[in-house]
């Protein structure tokens, strides 16, 4: 059986989580500047998204760029995906009954590095070319670990999307596609990538995150109406991010939960569920519960 065609049950907010736990990820490393310092505590996180069912951790390479960080990149994305391995591999004994235990390293967009926060965007200015060359080195870096897959996730500009599915489709391991932003909230623009996708033979799934629940059950609807790939969705707790404020601000009354839309994407067709951004390892643990990954 593939990769990506049994179901998945992801990880959440790796950097909001360890936020939560009152580690310090302001500034624009953001959950790399705790990989840097303390991998330790990467680790840590990792384990408790392990312990609440989920059976993929998503590593903290998503803001390590060359750069940013220049030579030291090369040895911090590699750390991620050690610590990450490391807590598979401790919780594939307690958590058996969860699945295997996997990991996926994190490609993150040109707009979380020196687009400087235009991951929604996309509004980069720049060629495919200029992409492409920015994009490889951090590729071809993380396809050399021991990840089971690539996640080029948040990606919200189809340029981007199509220089990742080039340089991913180059290298040797499976690999999946998750839109937002720009993207997601345009359908003309997501119809380019439903193309791309089902002009990508490798590619094992596509699919959403970073959005609010309600979208990302719009997108994934769309998705399956456009492409028979296995679909991805990891949405964020419904939360509302206030740029000015630099603070979340509550969800609107009745507006659809994590644990509802979850029910919706998984009648629509999604095998890969998870969270994103304020989704903890208790959210993680009520999908568990509520999806009932463990009996699939």
């Amino acid at each position: 059986m593939a990769l990506f065609d049994a179901p998945l049950l992801f990880d959440g907010g790796l950097g909001t989580h360890l936020e939560a736990l009152g580690y310090d990820i302001s500034g624009p490393l953001w959950s790399a500047r705790v990989l840097r310092e303390t991998p330790a505590l990467i680790e840590s996180a990792h384990a408790d998204f392990f312990a609440a069912g989920a059976q993929v951790a998503t590593t903290a390479s998503y803001q390590i760029t060359f750069d940013v960080l220049g030579g030291e990149a090369e040895s911090l994305l590699r750390r991620s995906v050690t610590v990450a391995r490391d807590a598979a591999r401790k919780a594939g004994d307690r958590h058996a009954a969860h699945g295997d235990q996997l990991v996926a390293a994190s490609v993150g967009p040109y707009g979380a590095g020196p687009g400087r926060g235009n991951e929604y965007d996309g509004a980069y200015g720049l060629s495919a070319h200029e992409l492409r060359r920015w994009h490889t080195r951090r590729v071809e870096v993380l396809a050399d670990t021991e990840a089971d897959f690539l996640l080029a996730e948040t990606i919200p500009n189809v340029d981007e999307a199509a220089v990742l599915l080039e340089l991913l489709s180059a290298q040797p391991k499976p690999f999946a596609l998750s839109i937002t932003g720009a993207i997601a909230a345009d359908p003309t623009k997501l119809s380019q990538v439903i193309a791309l996708a089902n002009q990508t033979p490798r590619l094992g799934a596509v699919g959403v995150n970073c959005v609010r629940p309600p979208q990302a059950c719009a997108v994934v609807k769309a998705l399956r109406a456009g492409t028979d790939k296995p679909l991805l969705a990891c949405p964020n707790s419904g939360e509302i991010w206030d740029q000015g404020a630099r603070d979340w601000r509550p969800a609107p009354a009745g507006a659809m939960g994590l644990t509802e839309a979850a029910a919706e994407m998984r009648a629509a067709g999604v095998g890969l569920l998870g969270g994103c951004c304020r989704v903890g390892p208790a959210e993680i643990r009520q999908l568990c519960r509520s999806i009932r990954f463990e009996d699939k």
